[in-house]
Formats: C-alpha cells, sequence, structure tokens
C-alpha cells in the first residue's frame, strides 16, 4: 500500500469546501459496524457487528431491552460465512432455560461448530463457551461453506445450506458454476461430521442457488427458495415445497414465483399454508399460499404500492416474521416503515414511527421479532417488539423497545441530517436520492457561494441507499462539501418497473441518474457544478468510473474495487453468484457486443479526462483486481498516467474493506484528491 499524506483540512474561517473537521478518517475506519443477523432467543435478543479492528464479526447480546451488552463468543471467534460471496445467516440459537445451544460458522476455516451459551436467565454474565466442530476441514481444492442453520425435526441435528466449490484444475480462472454445487444439508449436533464427512446427509436438491429453508411446523414439509444461471434472484426464483420422508425432501414441487416473478421469502402460516412475498404486479407484496392436495393456491392478501420485501444479496435474509398477533413486515417507497399486518381484521398498524430504515433481518418467534432500525438522526440499533395476540374485542398489542442504550456520540453535532429528494429524468421518472448538506458547528458557511458536492454511489446495482445517518459521509460534510447518494434506476424499494429500466442499459441509465441529480442540486443552488465529484464502489465504481468516461459534468472521482470491463466480468472472472448478471445488465455475447464496448469503462478508458483515486483489494474474487490494475493502465497508455492521482492496492482485503486501517487510508486518499481538484475557484 502507498502511504498516503494527511489531508490539511483548513483553519476556521475558510470557506465551504475547505472546513476543518474533528471526524477524522481513523474515527470513520474504526468505527464498529452496524447491528446484523439480530434474532430471538427467549427473552434475550441476539444480534453481530463487525469489529475493523480486529477485522472479524462479534456476536453479542442482552437479557432484556436496556440491559448491558455481552459478549457471547471470545473475541477470536468471527461469526461469518462466505456463502454466495456476500455472506448468509451465519447463526441458529436453541433456546433452553438455563442453557442454550449456540450453531455457527467460523470465518476463518467456514466450518460449523456448536457451544452451550449459559442463559443470561440463570447467570449475570455468563464466561465465554469452548465451542466444538460439527463438520469437517476442507479437503485440499475444495472449499465449503455453511448458510441460514435451522434446528432438524428430531432435535439431534442441524440443517443449513451447504456450498462446495471444487477448485479450478491447475488453479486456472474458468466458470465457477459447473464447480459449485448447493444443497440442504443436515448436520448431527454429535460432532460425528467432524471426522466424519459421510455423517452430513444430503436432505434436498433443486436449484443452483438456494435460500430461505423452512420446516413446517408439524415436521412433515419442507419450504425453500432456489433460482438457477442466468436469473438473479430478484428476477426470477421458485418458492419449493416438499414432503418429508425419513428425513428427505421428496416430490418438490414449486408452489410460487418462476416465469418472471420473484420470490425472496417464505414462511409457513400453519402446516398447511404459507406466507410468502412475491412480486407478480410489480410489487413485493404478501402473498399466503394454501397447499392442496395435488396443487397450491397463491392469494395476495395485502396488496401495496410499495416494496415489502428485499433483493436476495445474502442467504437466508428475512423481511418479514409471522407472530400470534398477526404478520410483521417492512413497507419502502423511499423511507421505511415497520407494520403489523392481523390476518384476522386486515388492519394494518404501523409501528416504530420514529425510525425510517429497517435492515434486512426480521427473525422472531410466535410472540417476538427482532430487527435493526436506524434514521436521519440515530445510528443502526436492534430493536426487539414483543407481541400478544388478539383476544376476543381487543386487538392485538404490541410493545416497541430499543435492546441498547444510545451511546454518547461526540460527533453528534457534526452528523449531516439527510433529507429525501427526487429528481426528474425522461420518460416522466423521478430518481429519489439522500442530499447530505455540508455540516460543521465550527463554521458559519458561505451564503454567497454553493458547495462542492460529491455524488455517491451504492453498489449492487440492485441495492439502495438509506436515508440515515452516517458518519463516512459526515466526514466529507465536515469538510464543507454536500453529499448526494442517489437511488439510480436499477435500485430497490421502488417496484419492479424502477428495477428493470437498468436492464440492458447499465453504464448509461445509472449515469444519466447520477447527473440529473447533479444537475437538480446544482440548478437549486445547493451545488457548484464546476465542482462536482462521483464516488463509488463495486457497481458503484463501475458507475464512477462510466460517468468519468462518457460525461463532461464531474471534476474528478473515486473508484473503489470496481468493475471496469463487463466483457470479462463474467463466467471466470468473477464470483459464481454473479457469473451471469452481466447479461440482464449489459446483454448477452457475442449478440451484444456494440453494447459492451459503448458502455465499457475499460474500452473508453482514453475519455477519462480528470483525475480520480483507485483502492483495490488483492483479495477481492468478486472484482478482481484486474480490474483495476487494466483500467488504471489503459488510462496512462493514453498519455495522461498523471490522472492516476492515487492507486492503493490493500493485501488481506476483499470486497468491501474490513481493517480500520484501509479505510482510513482510502478515506485519507479522496480527501486529499477533493482538496487537490476543488480549490476555491
Amino acid at each position: 500500500m502507498t502511504e498516503v499524506a494527511a489531508v490539511d483540512g483548513g483553519a476556521p474561517g475558510h470557506r465551504v469546501g475547505a472546513w476543518a473537521s474533528r471526524i477524522t478518517p481513523e474515527a470513520v475506519g474504526g468505527q464498529a459496524g452496524a447491528p446484523v443477523w439480530p434474532a430471538v432467543v427467549g427473552a434475550e435478543t441476539w444480534w453481530c457487528a463487525s469489529d475493523p479492528v480486529a477485522a472479524s464479526v462479534r456476536l453479542w447480546r442482552c437479557a432484556e431491552p436496556g440491559s448491558r451488552v455481552l459478549e457471547v463468543l471470545d473475541p477470536a471467534w468471527s461469526v461469518s460465512n462466505r456463502s454466495i460471496g456476500y455472506g448468509g445467516r451465519p447463526y441458529l440459537v436453541v433456546p433452553g432455560v438455563d442453557r442454550h445451544r449456540l450453531v455457527f460458522t467460523h470465518a476463518a476455516d467456514q466450518r460449523l461448530y456448536a457451544a452451550g451459551v449459559a442463559s443470561l436467565s440463570a447467570l449475570a454474565e455468563a464466561p465465554s463457551p469452548l465451542p466444538v466442530p460439527l463438520t469437517p476441514a476442507d479437503p485440499e481444492g475444495v472449499h465449503t461453506a455453511y448458510a441460514d442453520p435451522i434446528p432438524g425435526p428430531c432435535g439431534a441435528e442441524v440443517w443449513c445450506i451447504r456450498e462446495t466449490t471444487r477448485t479450478a484444475p491447475g488453479g486456472q480462472l474458468d466458470d465457477p458454476a459447473p464447480r459449485t454445487v448447493r444443497d440442504v444439508v443436515a448436520v448431527p449436533l454429535s460432532g460425528a461430521a467432524a471426522v466424519d464427512p459421510h455423517a452430513i446427509r444430503v436432505v434436498a436438491r433443486s436449484h443452483h442457488f438456494l435460500s430461505g429453508i423452512r420446516l413446517s411446523p408439524d415436521g412433515s414439509r419442507l419450504a425453500w427458495i432456489g433460482w438457477d444461471h442466468p436469473d438473479m434472484p430478484w428476477d426470477t426464483s421458485d418458492l419449493m415445497v416438499a414432503r418429508l420422508q425419513d428425513g428427505v425432501a421428496v416430490e418438490p414441487v414449486r408452489v410460487l414465483g418462476g416465469d418472471g416473478v420473484s420470490v425472496p421469502q417464505a414462511e409457513w402460516a400453519d402446516a398447511d399454508s404459507l406466507y410468502a412475498m412475491a412480486d407478480p404486479d410489480g410489487w413485493w407484496n404478501l402473498h399466503r399460499v394454501d397447499l392442496l392436495d395435488g396443487g397450491a393456491k397463491a392469494t395476495c392478501v395485502l396488496r401495496t404500492d410499495t416494496e415489502c420485501s428485499h433483493a436476495i444479496w445474502r442467504v437466508g435474509a428475512t423481511s418479514f416474521a409471522v407472530t400470534d398477533a398477526g404478520v410483521l413486515l417492512r413497507q419502502s417507497r423511499g423511507d421505511q416503515s415497520l407494520a403489523l399486518w392481523d390476518p384476522a381484521s386486515g388492519a394494518l398498524t404501523q409501528l416504530a414511527g420514529e425510525w425510517t430504515d429497517f435492515a434486512v433481518g426480521l427473525p422472531g418467534d410466535a410472540s417476538a421479532v427482532a430487527v435493526v432500525a436506524a434514521s436521519p438522526t440515530e445510528t443502526a440499533t436492534p430493536l426487539r417488539i414483543d407481541a400478544t395476540p388478539r383476544q376476543v374485542g381487543r386487538a392485538p398489542t404490541v410493545t416497541v423497545a430499543r435492546c441498547t442504550t444510545p451511546n454518547h456520540d461526540r460527533f453528534a453535532r457534526r452528523q449531516s441530517v439527510p433529507q429525501r429528494r427526487t429528481a426528474a429524468v425522461d420518460a416522466g421518472w423521478e430518481v429519489p436520492y439522500v442530499y447530505y448538506p455540508p455540516t460543521s458547528p465550527d463554521q458559519g458557511g458561505c451564503a454567497d457561494q454553493a458547495p462542492p458536492l460529491l455524488i455517491d454511489v451504492h453498489g449492487g446495482p440492485t441495492s439502495r441507499t438509506g436515508g440515515t445517518r452516517s458518519l463516512e459521509i459526515s466526514l466529507f460534510a465536515g469538510h464543507g462539501y454536500a453529499v448526494a447518494s442517489v437511488d439510480y434506476g436499477g435500485s430497490i424499494g421502488y417496484g419492479r418497473a424502477y428495477r428493470e429500466r437498468l436492464r440492458h442499459s447499465w453504464g448509461t441509465v445509472d449515469v444519466d441518474d447520477c447527473v440529473a441529480v447533479a444537475r437538480a442540486l446544482a440548478d437549486a443552488g445547493l451545488a457548484d457544478p464546476r465542482r462536482t465529484a462521483i464516488r463509488g464502489g463495486s457497481a458503484g465504481g463501475w458507475t464512477a468510473l462510466a460517468a468519468l468516461a462518457g460525461r463532461d459534468v464531474f471534476c474528478c472521482g473515486s473508484v473503489y474495487y470496481p468493475i471496469s470491463d463487463p466483457v470479462t466480468w463474467r463466467g471466470g472472472q468473477t464470483h459464481d453468484f454473479e457469473s451471469r448478471y452481466v447479461e440482464s445488465l449489459v446483454g448477452v455475447l457475442p449478440e451484444d457486443e456494440a453494447r459492451y464496448c459503448q458502455v465499457s469503462p475499460l474500452a473508453n478508458a482514453a475519455k477519462i479526462t480528470v483525475p480520480f483515486v483507485m483502492l483495490q483489494g488483492l483479495d477481492d474474487t468478486i472484482c478482481r483486481p484486474d480490474q483495476a490494475r487494466r483500467l488504471v493502465a489503459a488510462v496512462e497508455e493514453a498519455g495522461s498516467p498523471e490522472l492516476c492521482f492515487r492507486f492503493l492496492e490493500f493485501p488481506g482485503e476483499g470486497h468491501g474493506f474490513r481493517r480500520a486501517a484501509t479505510i482510513a487510508a482510502g478515506l485519507r486518499a479522496e480527501l486529499e484528491l477533493y482538496a487537490h481538484v476543488m480549490r476555491e475557484p
């Protein structure tokens, strides 16, 4: 890694764009990650959170909302897995009175482990348990990941999705799909499989990709979500149901989905019916699937023009839960809301109104659900929702409580408060974005000068930006930059039609939408069009590069682990999950070769005429270092080596930086670039 000099942000009194900020890159890099994968464990609530200092994911719990938060495992254990490249639900807890049974995946070796964990009702502070392996170590040439664990029907097994990938012969980069197999498997809790791999039993096989395995309440059926190449799960996926015979799923049938319908999640309502999210009408809405002799009947029970589910980027992710009081679900069309739908009355009750963003992951049981929530003024925190069922003459009652007490935030006054806005584009579409104004209590601003602007592009591209407090964005806002995070065409949360604006238009629609937002802010006097930059990572890095090569709008850009060449970002040049994604984003080769050349940042590298920084992890298997290196080389070969302001490569980092020092170094490089290019006019 090339060392980057610290940025001189200037002294108080400097004009907008050269402010000093007490939020530093080191502060951003060292902050703990947002809570993820919450769970209800009896009276306790559990969740994971990344630790950038240790580059690990740690497991936490509290006895009840507002009580002391305790770590479950020794910090040496990192609770995560690499299923489909982005990971999946990494742990299961079976509650007990005095002792819980924890099953989890460990990042270092990807094996399943089990541990007995003392209940906090039995001990005020339980000692760290000693986990024991449940699955074998990988033999040479094989990489295995386990995700989305559930209790088996007999209590002696844990069922989960196993992903097995064999190394290509000779270590060559070739298509990973033929080398990868996914199954629903049963792993004995006795630990027998740790020494005998044959003790693991295959329960179900259907599709190339699997998610969301669910056992019926009576233990007679298994349901799961599946999809195959070249579809992505938000394009077409299937809800499968099979009866269980001697611990094996037999005669699986599709009961919902397929033919251009996406089913991200399903949960059992009772032994003979399921609730499922699906989008046959263009929005992920709640359906009920009744299993009949010889078939199934699906009915939309809550029709809205809002998105009530998620795109499957992580195995086992959830957006709704079934309780005795009704179905708890998220709704989204920009900001998100949380609601309880009562199937008896059809009433929809809004909950937790002070929160505007609810992360994927709403697990629970009949009486309680856990979720991670955030807002424009609150950082992400786990919530626990306890519900009592409807009684005669009375509606269900619900209690929402935050699990952690608000921490003292030394940067609270320095955090930029986001504002949701839209910008008009062609064909009548409105592009949503989140605007973060320059913010510093030490500066008075400058009324006669519009601030410099950073257009922030999310990855995915089938993802979204949350309108919540962000220390990273507040770092830039504290230096006097306005920031606009754009939900360009292809983003989720606005229905299938908005997602499909990007189909075969990647590199065009996303860039046009970012340009439209920049111009709208300039027209409103909220941004200086001469000092407007663009930043993004992964697919956002693609959009940033495409914008620098194809539009005369941005004065510089920051690019993290990008896709630069769509021709090679497929097959053996990326991971299995996205190895066919480019076919829906750009087109099918060789028929659409002209379109590939038209939008490829690498093919148009000579058109980049403004400075940029490039930041890349050397262990990235999703956007390999070759994508960044060839783009930088092409710019240099075009006769402009000075345009690559910084090219930093980080050993040990993959797709999405994990280490505090890496994150800080990237942000310092960005600040140095912006200070150099966007000097006072």
